[in-house]
């Protein structure tokens, strides 16, 4: 038998889960309700689970809409955001999209499949986006 323990070193972090379909209108207002809870807590880290939604098709012009509703509202947040998302490829396709997108506007954010990875990379302070 192998045993494995592995010490995670998360400082205060945020986590938010979401559920049901995330179509543009409902992704706009998470966006505003997340940008709100980053203002607040500009010290922590925040983990996102959508495992739990499915998506309507999201163009990549509703995608840049959403990533500018949270780069306008939170500017100056500077941790680390990790997003764990179901394992299939329509949904990779649009997290690829968001990540771009928050890269490019400065964020230090990335994407997952695997809970445990989100909070090692989380946890881990020399990682970045």
């Amino acid at each position: 038998m192998k045993t494995e323990i592995k010490t995670y070193k998360i400082n205060d972090f945020i986590k938010k889960n979401v559920s049901g379909e995330l179509a543009f209108d409902k992704s706009m207002a998470f966006a505003r309700k997340f940008a709100s809870i980053a203002c607040l807590q500009p010290d922590h880290k925040i983990l996102i689970d959508v495992r739990d939604t499915t998506v309507s098709s999201l163009s990549i012009i509703d995608v840049m809409k959403i990533t500018v509703e949270i780069a306008d509202n939170i500017p100056d947040f500077r941790n680390k955001i990790a997003c764990v998302i179901p394992d299939n490829e329509e949904r990779l396709h649009i997290a690829r999209q968001f990540h771009s997108c928050l890269v490019l506007k400065g964020f230090s954010y990335d994407v997952f499949n695997d809970f445990e990875k989100a909070i090692e990379w989380l946890s881990d302070n020399s990682l970045t986006a």
